[in-house]
């Protein structure tokens, strides 16, 4: 690697900082990651006790290309590295009536489905490129003739409608579907019934590309990345917080002073910066006091956090060969949920609870006859002078699946239960609020309103990950980084 080439500083070893890193170093920039916590991986992480294994973060994977793809430009064969393996249910639906429906191929050819897939597939087509694989100010590229056919799905994108006032208009009269299709909602921590109808498009994309669970692990991504990382020259350093920046002489020219990094005990200037921390928190945390006051007012101040999380780790002494490896247990009130949610700020009194059990495909991840379950419920970001005793809402999840879907005997088989809050999301990772994805995708502009990868008036400071464009997610985070990685690089992003 070139002494003389631009040197680079990523604050935070999330796989949108993992990926940005990896890019630059194989494009011959000096990179150095400083990550917070003892391990890479940033929510993406792992977890091991008493013969139990569990992925803390992010369970499910899905538009597998996005991976393929960076692999390719990094020289390299996904392959090598990762075995992704695809889930023939991606999701069992439970309801306390006895309903079960599982979403499988067959279920996505089902005629009500399949009109629904119809109408959410012109949002796709309308807006993948534009979106989830440019930057937000480089939407203008997709306005070309090859493109003028889909501008007749324009009316879906443009429309006032909420998520759950579409669903019901196709599945009106069957309350189990429009609870299944008003959940994809929470795949970006937004409530059904403000986020817009163009969000649609994410029951689309799970249906056309499929649910993925990664051999050993999905934290197998991030070790692969650290691996690619360290092979291509960059420096990670682990245990390193970053506490705030300062502009240095001896960057990369005289008008762009480079960035010294307070806190990390590395006396290095940087000619750039990539933040792969929580935006909501970095911005005061690193950006100049007007910029952010003014982020505090036009955004912070207006729009809704979005949701936090409540885990339970659970290793469980016994098998039930109900569950399929992800499954979705739903409250009889949903719209009650989400309101205790967003407008009273709490917990919800009867939450919908989700349960991946990954030892169902990988049983080394517990011991004979035993399963690791990672149970999540959402739960409302941090709110002023709250406080919750989250162990005894977590006795009240075990009781909920114990009384009303019939997992008999599970408290009592309970080997192992740890738990994580909203206030350890805020802790660990500097989470706003404990919000896991930055802002909620609330109201008509929801797509637009996402904060930019370079702020107003900085030079050579980024943004990368999921409170960022294109949004939370493995795939879309990992698009984040490629983005990121190409502006730094003065290249056009496009993906296929």
């Amino acid at each position: 690697m070139d002494a003389s080439s631009p040197t680079v500083a990523v604050i935070g070893a999330g796989v949108g900082g993992l990926t940005c890193a990896a890019l630059l170093a194989h494009a011959g920039r000096r990179v150095t990651v400083f990550e917070k916590n003892p391990s890479v991986g940033g929510k993406l992480n792992w977890l091991e006790q008493d013969g139990y294994t569990w992925d803390t973060g992010p369970s499910l994977l899905t538009m597998p290309y996005v991976f393929e793809q960076l692999w390719q430009k990094l020289g390299r064969r996904l392959a090598d590295d990762l075995t992704f393996i695809p889930l023939p249910v991606t999701c069992r639906y439970r309801w306390t009536d006895g309903s079960v429906i599982d979403e499988d191929a067959a279920f996505w050819r089902r005629p009500d489905v399949a009109r629904f897939l119809h109408y959410a597939r012109g949002l796709y087509d309308l807006s993948a490129d534009a979106f989830l694989h440019h930057p937000l100010e480089d939407w203008w590229r997709q306005v070309n003739f090859r493109n003028l056919p889909k501008l007749r799905h324009l009316p879906k994108i443009a429309s006032f409608r909420t998520m759950d006032q579409v669903v019901r208009r196709f599945f009106g009269q069957d309350p189990h579907l429009i609870q299944l299709f008003d959940r994809f909602a929470t795949y970006n921590g937004s409530s059904p019934y403000r986020t817009p109808a163009a969000f649609n498009i994410i029951p689309y994309v799970e249906a056309k590309f499929g649910g993925w669970y990664v051999k050993g692990g999905l934290y197998e991504i991030a070790r692969a990345l650290e691996r690619i990382c360290r092979e291509l020259g960059v420096a990670i350093h682990t245990d390193r917080e970053v506490k705030c920046l300062k502009t240095a002489p001896g960057g990369e020219t005289p008008s762009h002073p480079g960035f010294r990094l307070e806190g990390t005990g590395d006396s290095g200037v940087y000619d750039q910066v990539v933040c792969n921390q929580d935006v909501l928190s970095a911005y005061p945390r690193f950006l100049p006091p007007a910029t952010a006051r003014r982020f505090q007012t036009t955004r912070l101040d207006k729009l809704d956090p979005a949701i936090s999380g409540f885990i339970l780790y659970l290793g469980v002494g016994r098998q039930y060969p109900q569950l399929s490896q992800h499954n979705i247990f739903f409250s009889d009130d949903y719209p009650a949920e989400f309101r205790q949610l967003f407008d009273e700020h709490r917990p919800a009194d009867e939450p919908t609870i989700y349960v991946a059990v990954h030892s169902k495909a990988d049983p080394d991840r517990a011991p004979p006859g035993c399963e690791n379950w990672f149970v999540l419920v959402n739960a409302p970001a941090i709110a002023p002078g709250g406080s919750i005793d989250w162990t005894i809402y977590g006795d009240r999840i075990i009781e909920r699946l114990e009384r009303r879907f019939g997992f008999d005997g599970l408290r009592a088989s309970i080997q192992v239960r740890k738990q994580f809050t909203p206030e350890d999301f805020q802790t660990r990772y500097l989470a706003r609020a404990g919000s896991l994805y930055g802002f909620a995708s609330h109201g008509v502009r929801a797509a637009f309103q996402r904060p930019r990868f370079r702020p107003p008036g900085m030079k050579n400071f980024y943004f990368v990950g999921g409170s960022t464009h294109p949004g939370g997610g493995l795939p879309l985070v990992c698009l984040s980084g490629q983005m990121v990685a190409d502006k730094i690089l003065g290249r056009h992003s496009g993906f296929t």
